[in-house]
């Protein structure tokens, strides 16, 4: 026999568990859900049936192959530009030029991170509470969430520090050589005008430059007769104590000026500001007008990063071209770090997807966790396609149904709140890539930092958007919390160029994480109150 169920069409077995109910709306003290109140991005509503047979599917995934390709075809013709720039010596002017652009698609996607993550943590706690109202969902929610997000991190920490060895700069003539800007200190002389000391096209200097951050008014500094020593503070963080260490890392999450933690990136006193913000938003008197207004700002920076990284491929081409006049390199030598690269993270991937997240599916369950996983092929293969966690939600919910352990209500309520809040590819992406750009600009991470990155890397995976390219926009920003005094590395052109398939990887394991916790969060519900209505 066969039920019919909204264009689905389930046959069973006479022997066979029975068929789930057919679909109804959940019922909650919330009004009706619409465009504007959804938890992740609006859009507008889809039949999760239809999602798997329509032709988006197609041309989601047409538009990020011909995307991929783009940004492999630019990063192999960056490798042949910065090659041919290094044998002809180009000039500094023209290799100034060859860096513009990708260094002016960095500075848009920073420009744009900080607030995105800001609006994006306070909606998501927000609409939690919300949520939480009705009382659907409790902390054993939030257990779920945390245990597959924080293992993640943790199994990311643990893979970063096995590789690092392996994660060394390139050499030429058996000659380690890192770039100038991470090697040499640079200073700038300020002038008694206020401006700062610049040489001019004609050779003279003059007090010109604006403010030091130009880069013509950055000089770098050489000890030729090496009379000078290293400051005794600069291991001062090494020689505190363990109280004095925790405390100077709960004075970075408790800012004292939020305006100064957003101006300088600072992502954990931002997250931590945003959590009770979230709360009080959600708790406030009256009609809200503060959640809407946050989640068009969020709404708005996603369709402006979506709009810059549509350039990613021609500022991949002009990073990889800098980053290998930069390092002196070569083209075998650029590939063996991004094979390394890949390779640790596909390690991190294979010990929670195959290991971790089954064996708590198994512990909390009592099910066989392969069996379940099995039905979620067809899930996986549209979140490997379109690279977006969001995008891939009514297909995953719908996979997740046809299991016939979930309800269609219970499986869309908690997909839709573990999309944007419970990305567990970010607690293995964040710790791996900082530990690498670290290792390659020569930058000894200490204990407080690794304890730092652990911190942000979990808080980052329950605030990174669930669109293509978050990660390697919210990467920048940890970098900046964890080790604020060294700018980014020339090595984050080894993830940039990357990405591409790092990303999807990324979405599969989003994807995969929030319909285990789906699973393991039925048995603990459904099974007690919403099958027995």
């Amino acid at each position: 026999m066969h039920h019919k169920t909204k264009g689905i069409y389930l046959y069973v077995e006479g022997d066979s568990m029975p068929s789930p109910s057919p679909f109804q709306p959940l019922t909650t003290n919330a009004p009706e859900p619409t465009a504007s109140s959804a938890v992740i991005l609006e859009e507008a509503a889809v039949d999760p049936a239809a999602a798997l047979t329509n032709s988006s599917f197609d041309a989601r995934s047409s538009t990020a192959l011909l995307n991929s390709l783009a940004v492999v075809l630019c990063a192999g013709v960056g490798v042949g530009l910065g090659i041919c720039l290094s044998k002809l010596h180009a000039s500094a002017d023209v290799l100034a030029w060859v860096n513009l652009p990708g260094a002016l698609f960095v500075r848009a996607l920073r420009c744009l991170v900080v607030p995105l993550v800001f609006c994006s943590m306070t909606v998501s706690i927000a609409e939690v509470i919300l949520l939480q109202k009705t009382n659907v969902l409790s902390w054993r929610t939030a257990g779920v969430f945390f245990a597959t997000s924080f293992s993640a991190t943790l199994q990311g920490m643990l893979v970063a520090l096995v590789f690092r060895s392996v994660f060394v700069p390139g050499d030429v003539g058996g000659t380690v050589v890192t770039p100038a800007s991470s090697s040499e200190p640079l200073i700038a002389l300020n002038c008694s005008n206020g401006r700062f000391l610049q040489p001019l096209f004609n050779g003279l200097l003059a007090c010109v430059a604006a403010n030091a951050s130009v880069a013509a008014a950055q000089f770098q500094l050489v000890d030729v007769h090496h009379a000078l020593t290293s400051s005794a503070g600069a291991s001062s963080l090494q020689s505190l104590s363990l109280s004095d260490q925790v405390i100077a890392i709960v004075n970075v999450m408790v800012t004292d000026n939020i305006f100064n933690a957003l101006a300088n990136g600072s992502l954990l006193s931002i997250i931590v500001f945003a959590l009770p913000l979230g709360v009080a938003v959600a708790k406030a008197d009256g009609e809200s007008v503060l959640l809407p207004l946050l989640r068009q700002i969020r709404n708005a920076l996603l369709l402006l990063i979506n709009a810059v990284l549509r350039a990613t491929p021609v500022a991949v081409l002009f990073l990889v071209a800098s980053a290998i006049v930069d390092y002196g390199t070569n083209a075998g030598h650029f590939a063996a770090g991004i094979g390394y690269l890949v390779l640790a993270f596909l390690c991190g991937v294979v010990c929670h997807v195959c290991v971790a997240l089954p064996l708590l599916l198994f512990v909390c369950t009592r099910i066989q966790p392969f069996a379940y996983l099995r039905q979620l092929l067809p899930a996986y293969v549209f979140a490997f396609g379109c690279a977006s966690s969001m995008v891939t939600l009514p297909v995953a919910a719908t996979v997740v149904y046809q299991t016939r352990h979930v309800s269609p209500g219970f499986a869309q309520l908690v997909l839709s709140l573990g999309t944007p809040t419970n990305t567990n590819a970010a607690g293995l992406y964040y710790p791996l890539m900082t530990i690498f750009l670290a290792t390659m600009a020569r930058e000894a991470l200490s204990v407080p930092q690794l304890v730092v990155l652990l911190c942000v890397s979990w808080l980052g995976s329950v605030s990174t958007a669930p669109v293509p390219n978050a990660a390697l926009v919210m990467l920048m920003t940890v970098w900046k919390t964890v080790v604020p005094s060294t700018p980014l590395p020339p090595a984050f052109v080894y993830v940039v160029a990357v990405d591409f398939l790092l990303d999807r990887i990324c979405t599969v394991v989003n994807v995969n994480g929030n319909m285990v916790a789906t699973r393991i969060l039925a048995a603990k519900y459904e099974t007690q109150d919403t099958r027995n209505e």
